[in-house]
């Protein structure tokens, strides 16, 4: 019997029990209440609309399409970076929504007019681009587009970590991530080729007989403008989820009590505060990523967008099949276990940019975006572990703090810009291994295989819900 059907679970349930079959250790502290049907049909939007968004990946995906146009607007490379720090600087916008609007009820509706505000944004953007305006104005555009679009979709994006907490149970959640971590990136491969096309006019080579080469700037635009309605899509797919409702609603409380009281409770339980040091320190490596786009004109001696369609290819590629095989070790393993390997993925993706130059092939040096890539689940997997730390009640307050950890992650890239420029890219990829490395050793010496909420968090809205 899946765990779905079954009565929820605290944490001294299980802990107190040791002659339990196995079976138990994997099961949910905080039990889904939601029929198969339903759970199906949330499985399915889920992966749909991950689809759409990955499709935009190479504009919503804020970094390496930025790094270039900025680069080809005249900016230096601490300005290329200052669209991902806009970006990532952003991340508490989700704690006030978080705070504003606490009831359950309201959640499809503050998903749904993230994606409409991220689609909207990308059109205005697009117009910008495509008039005869000065470029400072245009860098100043795309420095502000991605401000708005971590807004508008981190918002999305936090309020539905708390749908696949309510709406899908926890032994569905290993094949959810394979399926949507493979199949979406397949699709980031798709949006990534077709970005290639539309910034260089080629793939590996070769015009389609049809396609007539877009003119800089007009090709950024098209750019831009294709993920109107990419995004309108996913609004109209994630207002179709089904929710459950608690029996009794969280209300909204004081600004000061429901932020910070928020925050102090959520720091108060060890290891969910040792998870996200760690996922801070994994993250703030990987904005390295930046800086390996840069590290073309090095490699190669081209333009720094010269392979970005191909560096994005490679990138979600790799996560196709990094995809698959970490659903796959969740399921059969512990969440733990993803924590381990994502983060070895990345390092080993910094390594590779490291030695690649001494074996004297240029391109050679894109197998670093293979690994980064696949290595960037960790931007799942590190949440979906404080995921399983917490109470309902307390998902969307709690995963809207860890999405505040990219603010300070906001200020890797320009930190790397002005390493690099200070010194060389060289120094900033040391840099971004010895902190990575440091974030590994906190998991592997600090948290369990198996997180589960403390009991004492519980809450009477955890305890019972109804089907809406």
């Amino acid at each position: 019997m899946s765990d779905d059907r079954q009565p929820e679970t605290s944490v001294e349930d299980v802990s107190n029990e040791p002659n339990r079959p196995q079976i138990a250790e994997t099961e949910a502290a905080v039990q889904v209440q939601l029929d198969d049907r339903s759970q199906r049909r949330n499985v399915f939007l889920y992966v749909l609309k991950w689809c759409l968004v990955y499709l935009a990946a190479p504009v919503l995906y804020v970094g390496f399409v930025q790094a270039g146009l900025c680069k080809r607007l005249g900016a230096s490379d601490f300005v290329a970076n200052l669209p991902s720090s806009a970006y990532l600087l952003l991340a508490a916008f989700p704690i006030i929504m978080a705070w504003a609007v606490p009831q359950v009820r309201y959640l499809k509706r503050v998903m749904t007019i993230g994606y409409v505000i991220t689609g909207a944004m990308g059109a205005i953007t697009a117009a910008v681009l495509w008039l005869p305006v000065p470029n400072w104005l245009r860098i100043a555009v795309v420095i502000g587009h991605a401000a708005i679009v971590a807004c508008s979709s981190g918002t999305a994006w936090a309020f539905e970590w708390e749908l696949l907490g309510r709406g899908v149970s926890e032994s569905r959640r290993g094949t959810l991530f394979a399926i949507t971590f493979s199949v979406g990136p397949l699709c980031a491969v798709v949006g990534s080729l077709g970005a290639q096309l539309v910034i260089a006019g080629e793939i590996f080579g070769w015009t389609p007989s049809f396609w007539r080469e877009i003119p800089y700037p007009v090709n950024y635009t098209v750019l831009y403008g294709a993920t109107l309605p990419l995004m309108f899509l996913a609004a109209f797919l994630v207002n179709s989820y089904v929710v459950p409702r608690p029996a009794v609603e969280v209300q909204r409380q004081p600004f000061v009590q429901g932020v910070f009281g928020g925050f102090g409770r959520l720091v108060s339980y060890r290891l969910i505060l040792i998870a996200c040091l760690a996922y801070l320190l994994i993250y703030s490596g990987t904005m390295i990523q930046n800086n390996m786009v840069l590290f073309t004109r090095e490699a190669v001696g081209l333009a720094e967008d010269t392979f970005v369609g191909y560096q994005l290819a490679i990138r979600f590629g790799c996560k196709v099949f990094a995809g698959l095989m970490l659903g796959w070790l969740l399921k059969r393993t512990n969440p733990r276990m993803n924590l381990y390997m994502t983060a070895l993925l990345v390092i080993c993706g910094v390594v590779w940019i490291l030695i690649a130059p001494l074996f004297g092939v240029g391109l050679i040096f894109l197998i670093a975006f293979g690994l980064n890539g696949a290595g960037e689940l960790m931007g799942f997997y590190y949440p979906y572990y404080v995921l399983c730390l917490s109470p309902k009640s307390q998902m969307r307050r709690n995963m809207a703090f860890v999405m505040l950890l990219s603010a300070p992650v906001g200020l890797a890239p320009a930190l790397y810009g002005a390493i690099s420029d200070t010194w060389n890219l060289t120094a900033s990829f040391w840099v971004a291994l010895v902190v990575m490395v440091v974030g590994v050793i906190l998991v592997v010496a600090m948290l369990p295989a198996r997180p589960r909420p403390r009991a004492e968090d519980l809450e009477p809205a955890d305890l019972e819900q109804k089907d809406s």
